[in-house]
């Protein structure tokens, strides 16, 4: 069977090795993830060597070619008259060439064709030497056990169904790689957007100890002005510090899933944060419905059903007797060197057509019956398969159970976090008004230091929540989606699977 290959449909324009833009969008880091990742490419070996088992039992009906070739010599004391001497000499020279093949139903079959050359010190033989040819067929045929195309070919429906496991195991993973991609990117992003209002709020704290500072200058405000407005410089430059370190880590797990030194990313790349178009959430039924359908893991664990009931099939079978037909058929031929005017007079061609005008022929029919008294390996193989099939079922209804609580939860979450991004919304944009109000306000001589500053740290908090909520409502739709086994479809990203049945 020709190697299968999995791959990815990439629905895009972009193409990694040629990078230009210094912003990544989402849909280039899936891209670079599906192209490089080597965990992938390591899952994706193993379709590999599921053609290769699917090879090796199709290998199981070959035609098996034999070819062999011998030479004895044996010298026998002997007292018979018909002996020239003391010593009975005995020369032989063989040659056999034969096919055998086993059929998808339990037929065997061998054709083989033997010539032997013999010469021996016997008055008695008319032919020295003597060529003779065998043409035989023999066949044996079970009619209990290990009867039938279903039973015999067991063991290459179940690497069929191996191969289709595989390519599921790796549209799972590629499934899994593409949602942790996914969070990875959104965590850079979040924290690229904190780190922007942390430097927001650093500099507004600058302007206003600028602002101060002029004032205490041209003796409006006291000195404790400027104070506090410079020590709240210094905190929210340490709070940008430790937002950096953030933006670095997350950095380095988003080029662990993407970047495996193949990529050729620019150095100064940087990543944007998705825009969000919150529409009405999928039908809980529908998602539920959906993610039966094509959660890889659920269509794993029923081909993993209709395996072990193969293999249950074929346990019961091995429990009968064998009960074996037993035949042969054979031509043979004969020739050689001695009597002048024989039929049989020429060489080992002679012997050849000989046997083709049936001068001689041979055949043998019966049946064979083997059981083993108590046949304890027999009933052990198919005690050990009932339990495997049933277990079988047990997991799939266990994966079914994950998959209702983990679509469930994530719908939940998706609903909850498009009421909260509207909510934070709402907040930043009334802290928004309260500082620009405070501001006027100080500006006016109606206000302090104090008070705008805390309505810049409102304010900033206000926006920091707003982008955490942001990017935990597109979490929640990573998580639904990869619950619901479409998340690669939402980009455009189709991960082909094998067809079953393909030939060399």
């Amino acid at each position: 069977m020709r190697p299968l290959l999995l791959t990815l449909m990439l629905c895009t324009c972009w193409q990694a090795p040629t990078v230009q833009a210094e912003t990544l969008s989402l849909k280039q880091a899936l891209t670079l993830g599906m192209q490089y990742n080597f965990d992938l490419r390591v899952t994706g070996l193993d379709v590999e060597r599921a053609d290769a088992g699917i090879l090796g039992e199709e290998g199981r009906f070959d035609v098996t070619a034999e070819l062999g070739l011998g030479v004895s010599r044996s010298e026998t004391p002997a007292a018979s008259a018909l002996i020239t001497d003391e010593l009975l000499t005995t020369k032989e020279e063989r040659a056999e060439a034969a096919l055998s093949k086993l059929f998808a139903s339990g037929l065997q079959t061998r054709l083989s064709l033997n010539g032997v050359r013999s010469d021996a010190d016997i008055l008695a033989d008319r032919l020295d030497p003597a060529y003779r040819t065998y043409l035989l067929l023999d066949f044996t045929q079970p009619l209990l056990k290990d009867l039938g195309t279903n039973i015999n070919t067991t063991s290459l429906q179940l690497a069929q169904t191996r191969q289709q496991q595989a390519a599921l195991g790796y549209l799972g993973q590629a499934q899994q790689l593409a949602a942790e991609i996914e969070r990875a990117y959104l965590n850079l992003a979040q924290a690229d957007e904190e780190y922007r209002y942390a430097t927001l709020a650093r500099d507004l704290a600058k302007e206003l100890l600028d602002g101060n500072q002029r004032k205490f200058d041209a003796g409006l405000v006291p000195i404790s002005e400027v104070n506090e407005a410079s020590s709240a410089m210094a905190g929210r430059e340490e709070s940008m510090l430790l937002v950096q370190q953030q933006v670095t880590l997350a950095r380095n797990h988003l080029l662990e899933l993407i970047d495996h030194g193949e990529a050729q990313l620019p150095v100064d790349w940087q990543v944007e944060l998705p825009k969000l178009k919150p529409t009405a959430s999928a039908d809980l039924a529908a998602a539920l419905r959906t993610g039966f359908e094509q959660r890889p893991d659920l269509r794993q664990a029923r081909l993993e059903i209709t395996a072990r009931k193969l293999a249950l099939v074929y346990a019961k079978n091995q429990r009968l007797p064998r009960l074996d037909l037993e035949a042969s058929l054979g031509l043979n031929g004969l020739a050689g060197e001695g009597v002048s005017g024989s039929r049989y007079d020429g060489d080992w061609q002679n012997s050849v057509n000989s046997a083709l005008d049936q001068d001689g022929n041979s055949w043998s029919a019966g049946l064979r019956f083997t059981m083993p008294l108590q046949n304890r390996a027999a009933k052990a193989q198919y005690l050990d398969a009932a339990a495997q099939d049933k277990q079988s079922l047990y997991r799939l209804r266990s994966d079914e159970v994950s998959a209702d609580a983990e679509i469930r939860a994530a719908h939940a979450l998706l609903k909850l976090g498009r009421e909260r991004l509207a909510v934070a919304h709402r907040y930043a944009a009334l802290a928004q008004t309260t500082l620009d109000q405070e501001t006027r306000r100080l500006q006016e001589g109606l206000s302090n230091t104090f008070r705008v500053l805390t309505f810049q740290d409102a304010l900033v908090t206000a926006r920091t929540r707003e982008v955490a909520a942001q990017t935990d409502y597109s979490r929640a739709e990573v998580a639904l989606a990869q619950a619901m086994g479409t998340n690669l479809e939402r980009y455009n990203i189709i991960a082909a699977l094998p067809h079953q049945g393909a030939k060399p």
